[in-house]
């Protein structure tokens, strides 16, 4: 299973605390692929076998999530499924992780082996969360990868939900919310006995982000 994550420099602190945890649960750091959208933020992460300059942008704050189609989050968000295509091509065991988790326990096992493609579930919102992502080697996998990275110009997660839910329903499936709660259920419904991961999303603002991780004894740096 290869991992991977991109980020501008507005997200260099959540990123290596995000790192940090993998490394901590015995994540192989050969197999985290780490795209970077700026010279500033690949020089941070350079020392990584597998990071990489995507491209030198000029957008360098974090960006918080908005439906503002001309907006700098937009602007960030476009590369992702690009990116994903291009390290999916490569290695069709490919886990994708946005920079505001943190890893508690290996979820290799659990993640691996799958006929489906895995989501992390995202209610009481949207269906599935871009935000943990498992893909694997098989044709509706591959499919629903290039059919995303056609799309440059919308939030990342409204496409995944269009495309997988309306055309590959039956190929899909939907994490442990025990074992992968989003935000809302980590921190509003209590699910965090079993969290393999906690994903600090249903929140804004990267400083709330890690302020979150600081108060729940996770953040590492």
């Amino acid at each position: 299973m290869k991992f991977l994550t991109f980020l501008n420099s507005g997200c260099i602190e959540i990123c290596k605390n995000m790192l940090k945890s993998a490394e901590n649960v015995d994540i192989n750091m050969d197999d985290f692929y780490i795209a970077c959208l700026d010279e500033n933020s690949y020089q941070h992460f350079k020392q990584y076998k597998n990071s990489f300059l995507h491209i030198d942008q000029p957008i360098l704050e974090y960006q918080d999530w908005t439906f503002d189609e001309n907006s700098g989050f937009r602007q960030i968000v476009k590369n992702k499924w690009q990116i994903i295509q291009k390290i999916y091509q490569e290695h069709k065991q490919l886990c994708w992780v946005d920079t505001d988790i943190v890893f508690v326990q290996n979820p290799v096992e659990s993640i691996s082996g799958h006929q489906e493609v895995l989501f992390q579930g995202d209610s009481p919102g949207s269906t599935l969360c871009s935000g943990f992502m498992v893909f694997n080697d098989t044709k509706e996998c591959e499919d629903i990868v290039n059919e995303c990275a056609l799309i440059s110009n919308a939030d990342d997660q409204l496409v995944i939900n269009e495309i997988a839910l309306k055309k590959y329903s039956t190929s899909i499936a939907i994490l442990s919310r025990d074992l992968f709660p989003n935000g809302y259920a980590y921190y509003t419904e209590g699910k965090k006995e079993n969290a393999l991961i906690v994903h600090n999303n249903w929140m804004v603002g990267v400083d709330t982000k890690i302020q979150k991780f600081k108060e729940e004894n996770l953040w590492y740096l």
